[in-house]
């Protein structure tokens, strides 16, 4: 049996504008022909992360939510969602979204998404950043391939959701051939 690989997403929680539904979509097109093997790990249904998980769903992708307490709007349920209701805060809700996914992607957001950046560099997983027009867009001008000295795990900067799928893509080659 072929093993999952758990893509997280941090993403905006806010209404996304016309470049950030593109680069949603692109992304998810590009890891469409890995359904059979990735979950896709969102924090919630609303703003970017709703878009995101709809994309998804609507490719036959299985789609998992790691809920905070009293989420705004509730994910369909159905054959490609797994819903958890974690019933904790948004940061905590954050440190299980991080620690669940083997890779993240940071496809434009604020605080929230900046904080999850952070968790996954903490717990060792790749990291890669999507050009965004959001605060996310800031993480390159910080921090160059690593965030400090331990060089826990690394980051890759896309320019586009496109670019974003084919690193993720690559990612999870190499991932499946262990």
């Amino acid at each position: 049996m072929t093993r999952r690989v758990y893509v997280a997403v941090a993403a905006s929680s806010e209404e996304p504008d016309e470049n950030m539904l593109k680069n949603s979509m692109c992304f998810i097109n590009e890891l469409s022909k890995f359904k059979e093997n990735i979950v896709i790990v969102l924090g919630g249904y609303w703003g970017l992360m709703k878009n995101i998980a709809d994309y998804a769903i609507k490719a036959g992708i299985q789609t998992m939510f790691i809920l905070p307490d009293n989420p705004p709007i509730m994910p369909p349920n159905n054959e490609y969602t797994i819903i958890v209701q974690s019933d904790l805060g948004f940061p905590t809700r954050s440190t299980i979204m991080c620690k669940t996914g083997d890779i993240l992607v940071a496809m434009g957001g604020s605080i929230g998404s900046i904080i999850e950046i952070m968790l996954s560099y903490d717990f060792w997983k790749p990291i890669v950043v999507v050009k965004s027009g959001k605060e996310t867009d800031k993480v390159p001008q910080c921090f160059g391939k690593y965030i400090d000295h331990r060089m826990k795990a690394e980051l890759s900067y896309a320019r586009d959701g496109c670019e974003a799928g084919r690193i993720v893509a690559d990612f999870i080659r190499e991932l499946l051939k262990r």
